[in-house]
């Protein structure tokens, strides 16, 4: 029986003229492929609220530097960080061979375009709700793996505990 996410996730093509709110999307998720920092800084507005779910993580919520602060200190973690568009799931590698794989499902809101700026709205809220029990399971291997002080980082930005 086939998956229908990853059978949407082969077949879906962008359209030719996306919507500003689509064009910043598609930046974003191709920033976290290429593991940029300076391509995913730029796309938030300075109003952030990045909120890991479900509450139950009990995740604070971070601003934009905090948030920015938290991403940077995550990126030596991670060979390669893949999102797989609109399934809502990525796999990823840490630099002790761990396997890194989580289902996503992302509610993003944004600020309308500043004055002066690209023309497109920057990202104002993120509600990202994880696999918490995997997510759990993959920082607890990383710290019994000697990698405590950057899973302590990486899990201020995806929710680990």
């Amino acid at each position: 029986m086939s998956n229908p996410s990853e059978s949407a996730q082969s077949t879906y093509t962008p359209p030719e003229s996306p919507s500003p709110n689509l064009q910043t999307t598609l930046l974003f998720v191709e920033a976290l492929n290429e593991w940029n920092f300076s391509k995913v800084a730029p796309l938030f507005d300075d109003s952030l609220e990045h909120h890991v779910l479900p509450k139950s993580l009990g995740r604070p919520v971070l601003g934009k530097e905090e948030y920015l602060i938290n991403f940077k200190k995550a990126m030596p973690l991670f060979k390669y960080f893949n999102v797989r568009r609109y399934v809502g799931s990525s796999a990823g590698e840490s630099v002790s061979g761990s396997p890194y794989g989580n289902e996503y499902m992302l509610i993003i809101h944004f600020a309308p375009p500043k004055e002066g700026g690209d023309g497109l709205p920057k990202i104002s809220k993120i509600k990202e709700f994880i696999d918490s029990a995997r997510v759990l399971k993959f920082f607890e291997e990383e710290r019994g793996k000697g990698a405590g002080e950057i899973a302590d980082a990486v899990s201020q930005v995806i929710g680990g505990a």
